[in-house]
């Protein structure tokens, strides 16, 4: 049958109501317009679709499949054209997201994630822990719809937008037993001999570029270690003995007994948590995380 979706219509309100008026008035056509349409439906079908009975119209046979295939186009169709509107809204879709650990940590990210998908449930998330230097070639790639880092950074690859989510001060983790552990704050300069455990020693990038920034501030060149990937195994390897490291503020909430977080006197470095995304996003999920993003950082 060479039917158009508009027949199909026209026959699904003739079948229920079974009465050309109704069915026409449901359809706002007139009832000569319904008939003309129903003749040519029937006649693609090849065999009668209503039989009339004591003036009274019912489905033949061959109607009833008829009917029944019709409605299921019909909500088929229903369903193409709700879910197409809810993911030009942003309401459907996926984002996935690249983050470095202390995104995590910070408690901001998992806000972030938790009051998107209380807003959008229907939106599929996929989180996964990632270098910075990996998560800009994923972004950039499509790989990945937006990611979480620490800059600084050397350079943002092309055609990606970075913007600053959250800004907090740095810290000095250390042993509670180290000599300085009683002071209120601490001046850098009196750790010129300490190792320092850092995340990486990539240069320009990261926690390392800042720990070498705030001891450069300081008047010497910081022994650096990079013992782990894992900003919460530095704070372990400080526990351990290893040596201070210089965290964000905000990774004192994950402190184990014996380690103490004290301000830096005299400094103003500070760190960043950043978005990355593409300049050029036309998905409107990630565009809603992206304005949540924003949103986050306003009302920071």
């Amino acid at each position: 049958m060479n039917l158009e979706l508009r027949h199909y219509r026209y026959f699904v309100a003739l079948a229920e109501e079974l009465h050309f008026g109704r069915a026409a008035e449901r359809l706002g056509i007139s009832q000569p317009a319904l008939s003309q349409q129903f003749r040519w439906i029937e006649q693609e079908a090849g065999a009668p679709l209503l039989s009339r009975s004591k003036r009274r119209l019912a489905l033949t046979e061959v109607g009833t499949v008829l009917y029944d295939e019709a409605a299921g186009i019909l909500r088929q169709v229903q369903h193409a054209e709700l879910a197409t509107a809810s993911a030009s809204r942003g309401d459907a879709g996926s984002v996935s997201i690249g983050y470095v650990a202390s995104a995590a940590l910070s408690g901001l990210l998992p806000g972030l994630i938790y009051r998107f998908r209380q807003a959008y449930p229907a939106v599929r998330l996929a989180v996964r822990e990632s270098d910075m230097p990996l998560q800009l070639d994923a972004v950039a790639c499509g790989e990945l719809d937006i990611g979480f880092i620490r800059p600084p950074l050397r350079s943002l690859p092309e055609g990606l937008a970075l913007f600053d989510i959250a800004i907090e001060p740095v810290v000095i983790a250390m042993h509670a037993t180290h000599a300085l552990a009683h002071r209120t704050r601490i001046d850098v300069a009196l750790l010129r001999d300490e190792t320092f455990i850092c995340t990486h020693t990539e240069h320009g990038t990261g926690f390392y570029a800042i720990t070498l920034a705030i001891c450069g501030n300081a008047g010497f060149q910081p022994r650096v270690e990079a013992l782990s990937r894992q900003m919460s195994t530095i704070i372990g390897m400080v526990a351990a003995g290893f040596g201070v490291a210089l965290i964000p503020a905000s990774m004192r909430a994950f402190a184990p007994p014996d380690v103490v977080f004290k301000p830096l006197a005299r400094n103003d470095v500070v760190s960043h948590l950043a978005v990355i995304h593409r300049k050029n996003e036309r998905s409107p999920s990630v565009l809603r995380m992206v304005e949540r993003c924003r949103a986050a950082r306003d009302h920071a």
